[in-house]
């Protein structure tokens, strides 16, 4: 069982996502720039690879590790008596 103050992720694995998202959204958004003439969908790009890297940061970071319970009482190897 973990201590409740322990970090239970990697912050480089964070910065990675944020990192990530940023720079292969931009460059998207850069590449629909070049390739439709405009000026703002860089910037769209990076807001977007933000806003997902946020989203996979808390979705990662947020599962709960559960502990191991019991098996139930009738799966084989059970050493409690299934309830009739």
């Amino acid at each position: 069982m973990s201590q409740p103050d322990t970090p239970r992720g990697d912050p480089w694995m964070a910065f990675g996502y944020l990192t990530s998202g940023v720079l292969l959204y931009g460059a998207i958004g850069w590449g629909l720039d070049r390739w439709w003439g405009t000026g703002f969908m860089v910037v769209v790009g990076i807001l977007l690879g933000a806003g997902l890297g946020l989203y996979q940061t808390f979705a990662r970071f947020r599962m709960v590790e559960e502990e191991p319970s019991a098996p139930p009482p009738d799966a084989p190897g059970s050493t409690r008596p299934a309830q009739q």
